[in-house]
């Protein structure tokens, strides 16, 4: 066993030791109560994939008055925070309702649930599945049921896609991330109405958002998804903390990918819309996921960010010419309305919707 494994051992043991103790302190002041919290799952009438976090929570969590004024950065900053320091609770027995039936699962060391239903008895749509603790708490989470005739999913990066972040300036990074309101975050111009154009058609198509943010800020992003009116669709995260042979995250390439190839496996009638952007290794993950399965993505659409210089260029359009000669479109744009012009071009969206991306881009500038 090398040094790094050794030490991503200890951290792990070390979390879950402070976990441990600080469950059982809380428990024993009797301020917080087990919570499951969702996220959204998604499938097909065959098979579904639920995810959720058991965690400690304050009982009035979600009916404390709010301050009535606009928060202070100080505010805005503990809030953010607070989403971080979460009390998970290990291994859980964990029930879930569906119309089929009921399904005992576990929750993993980190409180995270990821179970995969057979047969659930859900029609295509967005859907409402039960998921219970054993003292009796609930929550009802939502499942996206894929139309087995859909034919092109939208697989999107989340920083510096389709959210400014500035994920590649830490600084900005911070500053975006923890001093910003939810409300007050700018999406890329133009890019909530190019993904209703992609997805909603007449055999509505999904979209997924796949990110290395933590799954701390799954309702934060949806809250951001849903004040921008974006098409809601699963948000496909990480977990940060030791753990997989690291001592922070799993990596982007191998996190991302991974995601993708779970996509194209559970939903084998599906071909791909890649968006991403030039700051992280979206075009290397997008590129070997094209390299890969041809014939399972139908364009890739790269978006230059302010940390766009003359190397990354050239690795990009090297990239991009690689894989257009493969028959698949990998194209490097500045905004929304070329995505939509080319993506009319090749018959993914209606041509009349260019005018409104058009005049989104402008109007969010």
């Amino acid at each position: 066993m090398n040094v790094k494994a050794v030490l991503v051992r200890v951290a792990e043991l070390a979390e879950r030791l402070l976990g441990r103790v600080v469950i059982l302190v809380v428990l024993v002041r009797g301020r917080r109560r087990p919570l499951v919290i969702p996220f959204l799952g998604h499938g097909t009438p065959e098979r579904v994939r639920i995810g959720a976090r058991i965690a400690m929570g304050h009982p009035d969590a979600d009916t404390e008055p709010g301050d009535p004024g606009p928060p202070s950065r100080r505010r805005v900053l503990l809030e953010s925070l607070s989403r971080f320091f979460t009390i998970e609770i290990p291994r859980a027995r964990v029930l879930i309702r569906t119309p089929a039936g009921e399904q005992e699962v576990r929750a993993d060391a980190e409180g995270y649930v990821d179970a995969v239903i057979d047969r659930p008895g859900l029609e295509p749509g967005w859907r409402k599945v039960d998921i219970g603790l054993a003292d009796g708490t609930t929550s009802v989470a939502q499942v996206l049921v894929v139309d087995p005739r859909a034919d092109v999913a939208l697989v999107s990066d989340v920083d510096d896609t389709i959210l400014e972040t500035g994920v590649g300036r830490g600084l900005a990074f911070l500053r975006a991330s923890l001093l910003t309101e939810t409300k007050d975050r700018a999406p890329l111009p133009g890019s909530a109405a190019l993904y209703r154009a992609l997805v909603d058609t007449e055999v509505p198509r999904p979209v997924f958002y796949v990110s290395t943010s933590p799954w701390n800020l799954h309702s934060t992003l949806l809250e951001f998804i849903a004040l921008r009116r974006f098409p809601l669709g699963p948000l496909l995260l990480t977990d940060w903390g030791p753990g997989h042979g690291n001592l922070f995250r799993i990596g982007a390439r191998e996190h991302k990918t991974g995601l993708i190839r779970h996509i194209l496996d559970e939903h084998p009638g599906l071909a791909l819309v890649l968006v991403g952007d030039t700051g992280q290794l979206d075009p290397e993950i997008y590129a070997a996921v094209a390299e890969a399965a041809p014939d399972r993505v139908r364009a890739i659409y790269v978006r230059r960010t302010a940390a766009w210089d003359v190397r990354r260029d050239r690795e990009v359009r090297a990239l991009a010419q690689r894989i257009t000669a493969l028959g698949v479109p990998m194209l490097t744009v500045g905004d929304s309305t070329e995505i939509a012009v080319h993506a009319a071009r090749i018959g993914l969206l209606q041509p009349a919707a260019v005018a409104a991306v058009r005049t989104e881009t402008v109007g969010e500038r």
